[in-house]
């Protein structure tokens, strides 16, 4: 049976205590804190974690204009101070992933005055100098191929998965998720299996973002890929509400009674699911 999490910021601008409350109620067995070492209180985040008997496994990774990782100069700076900072704040509440999308996300067209292999080679850089400092703090790096329509670098798992050979560092691994992969990928199940040997993460969301069996994508044909690959990890739920800026969830107010509902249907499906296969 799975470890079964859900992703702290998209429960939009409730409390952090009342989400982890609501995971206890239903059953989960982890939450996925946002990596932002500045705003979030590593010692408030672990008590939480200790009172409500969750774990933290990994870090979502919030990536804006500031946090370009294909940048160079100070903005590639700036980048990888961000993720050494959330390497510490992952040391603090446990969390031994942290999830990387290389391009911010929102951009969807290259900047005009670099060339592909400019903007490449730049996320190689300064991954690679954010995977030493991750290595020694026994956390990884797991980079997430993120759909054209949020943003412009990596869409695929194929991409991703050339990015990570092309890094080639022990601490650097892919994020496989499946919305994002349902509009990218020919066959979720066969692109899982191209990727096996890098796979850390796995977030968990409908095609229609929602959560898992509201939808059309084959939960069925994804878990047993995942149990045929040797897929240890957990599965992390990342639904949210029906938004062009993806991060704008963070400041959308809160309905408690539909996140309730959203929470006890992505893990009731899986749970389900992974019955059905003869994963019990």
């Amino acid at each position: 049976m799975y470890h079964i999490g859900m992703t702290q910021w998209i429960a939009g601008d409730e409390d952090l205590e009342t989400s982890c409350k609501r995971l206890q109620k239903y059953g989960y067995n982890g939450i996925e804190f946002a990596a932002e070492p500045h705003k979030l209180d590593a010692g408030v985040c672990a008590s939480l974690l200790k009172k409500y008997g969750l774990d933290c496994r990994s870090l979502c990774g919030l990536y804006d204009e500031s946090r370009d990782l294909t940048g160079s100069g100070d903005t590639g700076k700036n980048a990888v101070s961000y993720l050494k900072d959330s390497v510490d704040f992952a040391v603090k509440v446990g969390a031994k992933i942290i999830i990387v999308v290389p391009s911010p996300v929102g951009r969807v067209a290259p900047p005009e005055c670099k060339s592909p292999e400019t903007l490449w080679a730049s996320a190689i850089k300064n991954i690679s100098e954010a995977a030493d400092y991750a290595q020694k703090n026994n956390v990884k790096l797991a980079i997430e191929p993120i759909n054209r329509y949020e943003t412009y670098f990596a869409n695929t798992a194929e991409k991703a998965y050339a990015l990570v050979k092309d890094i080639n560092h022990p601490a650097v691994g892919i994020m496989a998720d499946v919305f994002h992969m349902s509009l990218e990928e020919r066959n979720i199940p066969q692109s899982l299996l191209m990727i096996a040997d890098k796979l850390l993460h796995v977030h968990i969301a409908d095609n229609t973002r929602e959560p898992a069996g509201l939808g059309r994508t084959d939960f069925k044909e994804i878990i047993l890929m995942l149990r045929k690959i040797g897929y240890q990890g957990s599965l992390t739920m990342e639904y949210m509400f029906r938004l062009a800026n993806p991060y704008s969830s963070q400041s959308v107010k809160t309905d408690p009674g539909l996140m309730d509902r959203y929470a006890q249907q992505s893990i009731d499906y899986l749970r389900m699911i992974e019955r059905s296969t003869g994963g019990w």
